[in-house]
């Protein structure tokens, strides 16, 4: 076989094997000093070993509100299980990451993909949408938190992603072209917003208050607030017994590591050495399927970086356009919504103003002869 055939095999079967075993490094921020710094601190060291105490959590709380990012562990017999509850293009591996990384323990998702089971403190779900399941294991898990984001940006996230798949692209590699965006979106955007507004109501309606916590993907990545967006689901996912999350003071820590992927420099080092190594290991004959370096680079990063967050696409930043029936029936939806838990969580009403004032805008600039209502009352 010709040599140039059996490297890129190597790298191919490199990147599948790191999947499960190289997901998250050790970081230090603030005024700690790194261990990556340490001259006795080997790669093995940094990564951990299955006797190794850092496995015990897998973010470590240091002074001055650092962090210690090592291995998740299964959650001990009986841990209550929580729901990671999102509407597709809201942030799901994002969010899975970040609960592993404040909470120390394994995280699954609905339809089993990483053989976890029920031994996990989390499952991530996109039900009642059309993509999510409920797994067998429903009937044991009593709480949940909702991750939300304007359908304006989520529907067209949620293309990329199908999009991707269709043409055999690394998940959260690249934007659909917008003509392909448009062919989707005249056949399916329709669907989705009763999507949406399906997925909604049924978290809402399913647990009590003090049983579900609502997030929204703008708030956790926002650099102003983010953190205490982050902090405030770290304070839910503490609340049953066997889940102790990192303290609240390294909360930010870990969301900057994790949600805006930005590890100290000695991380970020570690994980440069890595890819290097893991594009340069000698493979047998039997290995996967090819595909071309271009695409094994970023997804070999993404394994290899536990600040990465998976949303890294390529491709030109542009608007997403809908039809002014589509923005149209996107706005009565969140109104819909908003009207609907009004009373019973003014906060999701505010949010759901917030979402409808920003599809306004997009339908003002379709017909700007026209006039659209703003929203009824106020929003954030």
């Amino acid at each position: 076989m010709p040599p140039s055939i059996t490297r890129r095999r190597a790298v191919a079967v490199s990147l599948v094997a790191l999947c499960g075993a190289l997901a998250i490094f050790q970081s230090t921020l603030h005024k700690q000093q790194s261990p990556l710094s340490s001259s006795s601190t080997t790669e093995e060291n940094v990564l951990g070993s299955s006797s190794s105490t850092s496995r015990r959590q897998l973010s470590e709380a240091l002074p001055n509100g650092g962090c210690k990012l090592t291995w998740p562990k299964k959650p001990a017999p009986g841990t209550p299980i929580t729901y990671a509850a999102s509407y597709p293009g809201c942030g799901a591996r994002m969010t899975w990451n970040l609960v592993e990384a404040l909470t120390g323990l394994e995280t699954g998702d609905d339809w089993n993909n990483n053989g976890r089971g029920s031994e996990v403190v989390t499952v991530k779900t996109h039900f009642p949408q059309s993509n999510g399941i409920l797994p067998d294991f429903d009937e044991r898990i009593h709480r949940a938190f909702i991750v939300i984001r304007n359908p304006l940006e989520s529907i067209p996230s949620f293309f990329n992603h199908i999009y991707e798949m269709r043409n055999h692209l690394p998940v959260h590699s690249e934007r659909a072209p917008v003509e392909e965006w448009v062919k989707w979106r005249n056949a399916y955007v329709d669907i989705e917003i009763a999507e949406y507004k399906k997925f909604v109501f049924y978290w809402m309606d399913r647990y009590t208050a003090e049983n579900r916590h609502l997030l929204t993907y703008e708030g956790l990545t926002d650099n102003l607030i983010g953190s205490e967006v982050a902090k405030g689901l770290n304070e839910f996912l503490g609340q049953v017994e066997g889940v102790d999350p990192i303290e609240q003071d390294s909360v930010p820590c870990v969301w900057k590591a994790v949600v805006k992927n930005q590890p100290p420099a000695e991380q970020a080092a570690q994980i440069a050495r890595l890819q290097a190594a893991a594009l340069n290991k000698p493979q047998s004959e039997q290995g996967p399927p090819y595909s071309p370096p271009e695409q094994q680079q970023p997804a070999l990063r993404r394994r290899l970086d536990p600040g990465h967050h998976d949303s890294q696409r390529k491709g030109p930043a542009v608007p997403r356009p809908y039809t002014p029936q589509q923005l149209d029936s996107m706005m009565n939806m969140l109104l819909e919504i908003g009207e609907r838990f009004k009373m019973e969580d003014v906060r999701l009403y505010h949010i759901m103003m917030g979402y409808y004032e920003k599809v306004r805008e997009a339908r003002i600039k379709t017909t700007p002869d026209e006039s659209v209502d703003p929203p009824p009352g106020g929003y954030f």
